[in-house]
């Protein structure tokens, strides 16, 4: 009887002991919870653009940054460089000749707050601007100068991107043609035969 009665003691004193652990478990979940809406990891390429109530307060990163939970949001923005590809399927030279070229773009966000409150996608919308700058480039020149703006005018173009890009935070800082191909045309021959006369022009046979 004697050993019947310390076990129904143990047994019932059981719950009491571990119920206390239980509460301090059902308590520490919502402080976790708390914790890991709260803290954020930013890396060593990137940038956290911190909003309260809808308005820039602070740029953080990198490291640790601790948000207050229901009031902060974030927008994270990678300060890595990224290659945009530029095509055009047709452009007219100021001399009437159709076009087309390929091109690389490496831009960079410079500017962690206008890149983040931009409505639309900065890096498409720089791609746009891009292609804009080559065609009009394109454009205003005849195709016999075509090599010479490659070779020599790709930085200046680069300069004016940034320039119009800036605004959204992003720097363009190297323009590279990579290809630029001239259908066989109508106006390409009439092109070839203009050029061949003036040649004739400048070096008449005796």
């Amino acid at each position: 009887m004697l050993a019947l009665g310390a076990h129904t003691t143990s047994a019932l004193q059981a719950p009491a002991v571990v119920e206390p652990a239980v509460w301090i478990l059902l308590g520490a979940l919502p402080l976790l919870v708390i914790i890991s809406r709260a803290v954020r990891v930013v890396g060593e390429d990137e940038r956290l653009v911190v909003c309260r109530l809808g308005r820039v307060v602070r740029v953080r990163g990198p490291g640790l940054v601790l948000l207050w939970p229901g009031l902060e949001r974030e927008v994270r923005v990678s300060l890595r460089l990224v290659c945009l590809d530029l095509f055009c399927p047709e452009v007219v030279t100021r001399d009437g000749v159709s076009v087309r070229f390929k091109a690389t773009a490496v831009a960079a966000a410079t500017d962690p707050v206008r890149f983040a409150m931009t409505t639309d996608e900065p890096l498409t919308a720089t791609v746009l601007v891009a292609e804009g700058v080559l065609r009009r480039q394109i454009a205003e020149r005849d195709l016999a100068d075509l090599p010479t703006m490659i070779t020599h005018g790709c930085a200046e173009m680069a300069d004016r991107i940034s320039d119009m890009t800036g605004r959204w935070g992003v720097q363009v800082t190297l323009l590279d043609i990579t290809d630029i191909q001239v259908p066989l045309r109508g106006e390409l021959l009439a092109w070839a035969q203009a050029q061949a006369g003036r040649q004739a022009e400048k070096h008449p046979r005796g």
